[in-house]
């Protein structure tokens, strides 16, 4: 058990030779059939395609930092690699990174903390089911304390405008143009994007582009917290971390349980401490952080897996997370006996799902299983995952039955239709279709003759209908599955 102790509530300083970061990962939804001209529009606005390839990368948009691609390469199995690193620009089925540098600071004010900060760069991630992730890094000044740092993740990452009021907080260049976390996100970061980010499901309560299934209205927060080497690091202390508890509305310190056995059950589920006193890794459903007290190479070196391995794996579990997410708000959406295109396609986007993105390994390293095993835990994957195998095997059930029914139908009406032409018609009308129908025949016609010559001739026609209608559809559905999906 890690010792208990209440000086958590003093500001803890950062080591003076590493400063900490923050990544917030905000995602969105892509409108459909606009997710290439938005890759486009991207490139046009300075954005760069990531490729693990290009080497000259490695210390383009991490600040003072650099993040060895070979490593990254060399970190993921070889199934997981082109999903996370894309080889073109091109490949739909990945994880497309565009990234632009911007090392541009900011200011933060808020009742209790105002401070610089620097935005270093920023990322768009294009996913697969037209889901998109814009990552924002920031970097702190080096005096900043840890209180400080956890008060601005809690505050930054709020997205719903009645949080923000509370705390008045706001940022911008200067103190004399500050505006709401949300606007700085889309009149200074997406601004020539928003017609390309799909609100219609977005509400008075939700912000633009808010994806209706995602609950909790606010980024995920990923960080690096480095420590004095004095300092004894608590299970409180982890606690206030991984929920990024700053400070309350008063300036004080701010703790959000008070029972020690609570804590040490959180401290338990959600704290991966194969380095304990030195480093920690904490997972929450808001917050992934790395503490440490480390320094020199070590310390570098923890420092720059934030914004390499580990932010991918992290990455690509919360992408699960959003993916299993929209396909169970899809699935509930949808009126099933009315909207048989749109539960194929559903099928097809959850069988696509399983067999081409979710696999049960990321890494082959240990300490890399352990702690991606906390985040896929901590994120109920495997519950979200069994969420949608089990609408899955309903929707291949009532598919069985409702396609039985149609066969059926289709069978009686080709089967009336069958008897009438091919017991009456052979012998009453086929000799006058052979030679030809002319007025004055058929104005011998008795009113059976006219019931078998129409439905003759409206077999023929529903017959080439069928055909027509069953060719297009098929080719409408593969078009449909492309766009959907990629």
């Amino acid at each position: 058990m890690v010792a208990e102790g209440m000086h958590n509530q003093q500001p803890v300083e950062q080591s003076e030779s590493i400063t900490a970061t923050q990544q917030f990962l905000f995602p969105f939804l892509l409108k459909d059939g606009k997710i290439e001209a938005f890759i486009k529009r991207l490139q046009q606005g300075d954005f760069t395609f990531f490729s693990v390839e290009d080497k000259e990368q490695q210390d383009q948009y991490y600040g003072r930092m650099k993040v060895s691609h070979a490593n990254l390469e060399t970190y993921f199995m070889p199934n997981i690699e082109p999903i996370l690193f894309p080889d073109s620009i091109h490949d739909r089925e990945g994880l497309r990174r565009f990234s632009k540098n911007m090392d541009r600071e900011y200011s933060f004010v808020s009742p209790h903390l105002t401070t610089t900060f620097v935005i270093a760069s920023i990322d768009i991630i294009i996913c697969p089911f037209h889901i998109g992730l814009m990552n924002i890094r920031v970097h702190f000044p080096e005096d900043l304390a840890t209180n400080d740092i956890l008060h601005f993740g809690d505050l930054f990452r709020m997205l719903t405008i009645n949080e923000e009021e509370a705390f008045n907080v706001k940022v911008g260049l200067n103190e004399d143009s500050l505006y709401s976390v949300k606007d700085l996100i889309y009149h200074e970061l997406l601004q020539e994007f928003t017609e390309y980010i799909d609100n219609r499901s977005a509400d008075s309560t939700t912000y633009f582009g808010s994806l209706p299934f995602f609950i909790d209205e606010r980024m995920y927060v990923i960080s690096f917290l480095p420590l004095n080497e004095e300092i004894e690091i608590t299970a409180k202390d982890l606690y206030r971390i991984g929920e990024l508890n700053g400070y309350d509305a008063n300036g004080e310190a701010y703790v959000g349980a008070s029972n020690p056995d609570y804590i040490q059950r959180y401290y338990e589920e959600k704290v991966y401490d194969r380095w304990g006193d030195t480093t920690y890794y904490v997972t929450s459903d808001t917050h992934f952080s790395c503490v440490t007290k480390k320094k020199g190479g070590l310390g570098k070196q923890l420092s720059q897996q934030m914004y390499g391995e580990h932010f991918y794996g992290l990455l690509l579990f919360f992408y699960y997370k959003l993916v299993l997410l929209k396909l169970s708000h899809d699935y509930s959406k949808v009126e099933v006996e009315k909207d048989m295109r749109k539960v194929e396609l559903l099928m097809i986007m959850i069988t696509t799902f399983t067999s081409k993105y979710y696999l049960p390994e990321v890494n082959s390293t240990s300490a890399g299983k352990e702690i991606f095993r906390d985040v896929k835990r901590i994120f109920r994957i495997e519950k979200l995952y069994e969420d949608v195998k089990h609408s899955l095997a309903i929707l291949y059930q009532n598919q069985d039955k409702w396609d039985g029914k149609r066969l059926n139908y289709l069978i009686q009406i080709l089967t009336i239709y069958t008897v009438i032409s091919g017991i009456f018609g052979m012998n009453l009308v086929i000799e006058e279709l052979g030679t030809g129908l002319t007025f004055s025949i058929l104005k011998t016609y008795s009113i059976f003759e006219w019931l078998v010559l129409a439905v003759t001739l409206s077999g023929i026609l529903i017959s080439l209908a069928l055909g027509f209608f069953f060719i297009k559809r098929f080719f409408d559905e593969k078009k449909s599955r492309k766009r959907r999906m990629f």
